[in-house]
């Protein structure tokens, strides 16, 4: 017979070996029967998927160095939810730090039923302040992440807003940036490796893996930022003083095909993009001076003339008789003034702007083979290469359409019922300033890389539509027409060769009988040009109708724009160009 203590001894000892045996069944369980789904359970909390800090995206420079575009540090917010001890509280310490309702933000930091025990990551907001991003910081909460990304910065607000654009989260956006899009935007790398709490790389992963992202590529401009400002100070000035819904204001070098500034109204704020956006406003997005053609009008008759000259239908001293009146294709064209001119010479349809000279041109001397060849020649119909999304090609009816109608070889002859964009007319028109020779508008001067290696874009040209000899007879008279403008158009010292135009509006069926839009395009100093202006005005309609045209609003504009521009340029004045 056992005695008490006997019996609390194997009592003891039989508890003791029940307990071991349980520790050692579970450590069995734990480390053999469960050993492999507890290592993936430990590789996936160790070993994640993890993106490297997003690399900063190329800057933007104006032609002398000037930032434009360039890049602000700000933070993705998110949250392993599963980890998160107290939703309510976190989600009113972080609502105002986040601008989000703490009702939302609750519901965000509660984990699913189903993924109990699992890692669940959320996203809680993006692109955060630096400053914001330090106040979470400073909460300790282990459970949130800060991922390091860029937002672009506009260094001089909308200022060439159509010409630099935006690119949004999809990658899709307008202008230079949608364009440049795969220089600007350097390598994001994710790879698979060991994390810390906060799902970011170890350093010895990064440094053994040598996976270091490079960042986006550099681009210095041709724009200047001088004149740029300058154009749209200036645009802005005549849009009030006219009454206009819009306009364009293109400054180039004719012998490069440099843009050195380009401006259009209405414009917008590319940082600003969402906003607009969602306000319905996307219209705004589009470069006029790029995407929207227009029917240029008289300034058109300039090329006409060219066409004309070069093709040997016609020379210097060619003339018609003007009765103000041509009958060609089913329409009756006339004059602006409705008036007849008697015997014209090629300066006449020039200098007096004569519809009926262009259309005569046109129809009788060249004939619509020879006319549209130059046409074509001139890159009408065709988009000029333009380093921006969304360049329009124009509208040009060719005889071979089936739309065509020979009314079209009468009217395009003095810019309507052809569309063209501001930057095309401007290509053409550079031909006449350069010899012949039409060069490739650009807007990119070079191309920096990360790694040090600088691409220069070296003025290109891309054809020669009428020979240098036509180009100085054709400029001549342009010249001369603006000698006999003097009180308007006078620059001391320097000698301007240039067109005026007001052209009609086209609605459905006809023309609008009032609007209008007045142009002017010009070079100087003739005959070296170094700058061609552009100045359009759309629906100048705040001021009286007599007063519409051409050479009452887009000719001061560009007198004025024209004497800065070659100050700025540094166009030295030549007393012998100043008009005998």
């Amino acid at each position: 017979m056992l005695r008490g203590p006997d019996v609390r001894l194997r009592l003891i000892t039989v508890l003791l070996i029940a307990t071991l045996l349980l520790i050692v069944g579970q450590l069995v369980r734990l480390q053999v029967l469960g050993h492999a789904q507890h290592h993936t359970e430990t590789e996936a909390l160790v070993h994640r998927q993890y993106a490297l800090p997003e690399p900063p995206w190329g800057i933007i420079l104006d032609r002398n160095g000037n930032l434009l575009v360039g890049n602000l540090p700000v933070y993705n917010v998110g949250a392993e939810v599963n980890l998160v001890t107290d939703t309510v509280m976190s989600a009113m310490t972080l609502a105002p730090l986040l601008n989000r309702p703490a009702k939302d933000l609750q519901e965000v930091l509660t984990p699913p039923i189903t993924d109990a025990g699992t890692s669940v990551w959320r996203p809680l907001a993006n692109e955060v302040s630096e400053e914001t991003a330090a106040k979470i910081r400073e909460l300790g909460w282990f459970w949130i992440t800060l991922t390091p990304t860029w937002q672009r910065f506009y260094a001089e607000g909308a200022l060439a807003s159509h010409t630099l654009g935006f690119v949004n989260k999809e990658g899709l956006g307008y202008g230079l940036q949608a364009f440049q899009l795969r220089f600007l935007r350097g390598n994001n790398l994710s790879q698979t490796g060991p994390v810390s709490v906060q799902s970011s790389p170890l350093a010895d992963e990064v440094v053994a893996k040598d996976i270091l992202p490079y960042p986006g590529t550099d681009l210095r401009l041709t724009l200047d930022r001088t004149i740029q400002a300058y154009i749209e100070g200036e645009l802005d000035i005549a849009l009030q003083e006219y009454g206009a819904s819009g306009g364009t204001i293109l400054v180039l070098n004719p012998r490069t095909g440099e843009i050195l500034a380009i401006a259009s109204r209405p414009n917008y704020e590319p940082y600003r993009y969402p906003d607009h956006a969602a306000a319905g406003e996307e219209a705004l997005f589009l470069d006029p001076a790029a995407s929207v053609p227009y029917e240029p009008g008289s300034v058109f008759k300039v090329l006409t003339l060219a066409a004309a000259l070069d093709s040997g239908r016609a020379t210097t001293d060619w003339s018609y008789y003007d009765n103000g009146k041509l009958e060609y294709g089913g329409i009756k064209v006339y004059n602006a003034s409705r008036g007849a001119y008697g015997q014209q010479n090629l300066f006449g349809i020039i200098s007096e702007s004569l519809n009926v000279g262009a259309s005569v041109l046109s129809t009788q001397v060249m004939g619509a083979e020879v006319f549209y060849q130059y046409l074509r020649a001139f890159g009408f119909g065709q988009t000029t290469g333009i380093e921006v999304v969304g360049e329009s090609s124009g509208l040009v009816h060719l005889p071979s359409d089936w739309n065509w109608s020979d009314s079209y070889l009468a009217t395009n002859a003095f810019g309507q019922g052809i569309a063209v964009t501001p930057l095309q007319l401007a290509a053409a028109v550079s031909a006449i300033a350069n010899d012949g020779v039409m060069m490739q508008p650009h807007i990119i001067a070079e191309r920096r890389h990360s790694d040090g290696r600088s691409v220069a874009v070296l003025p290109k040209p891309i054809s020669q539509p009428i020979s240098a000899e036509t180009a100085h007879a054709v400029a001549e008279i342009m010249a001369q027409s603006v000698d006999k403008k003097s009180d308007s158009l006078e620059i001391p010292g320097y000698r301007l060769a240039g067109k005026s135009g007001t052209a009609q509006i086209p609605t459905t069926g006809g023309y609008e009988p009032d609007s209008v839009i007045a142009s002017f395009i010009g070079f100087a100093p003739w005959p070296d040009p170094q700058v061609l202006i552009l100045v359009k005005i759309d629906r100048p309609d705040g001021i009286p109708l007599a007063q519409r045209w051409g050479e009452y609003t887009a000719v001061p504009v560009f007198r004025r724009v024209m004497e800065r521009v070659v100050v700025l340029m540094g166009v030295p004045p030549n007393e012998t160009l100043t008009r005998q």
